[in-house]
């Protein structure tokens, strides 16, 4: 099969849309797992870890609803969807300890 070149342009665009969101979602595991440590420690009362928390927490939100939005609009991978969901459950563990 031959492809004319709108449809390569529509692959790299497809493309780099799923770079864009891959990078958003391991920007959100990466936060989510700061955000945790943090919370961990400042339940033990370490004073660097009480002044990063609502940072972390602040930025994981933002990050989180930015994800689910996009989920909403179905712009996200299966593969994206179950790292968000298992990145999530993460969070309700951790608190839940």
């Amino acid at each position: 099969m031959i492809k004319n070149d709108n449809t390569i342009l529509l692959d790299h665009k497809a493309r780099k849309k799923d770079l864009k969101w891959n990078k958003l979602v391991d920007d959100y595991v990466n936060y989510v797992k700061e955000y945790v440590l943090n919370y961990k420690k400042a339940l033990k009362g370490n004073s660097i870890s009480l002044s990063k928390y609502p940072y972390m927490r602040a930025k994981s939100e933002a990050l989180g609803l930015k994800l689910d939005k996009a989920q909403e609009k179905e712009l996200l991978t299966k593969e994206q969807i179950k790292k968000i969901l298992k990145i999530k459950m993460k969070i309700v563990n951790s608190c839940c300890e």
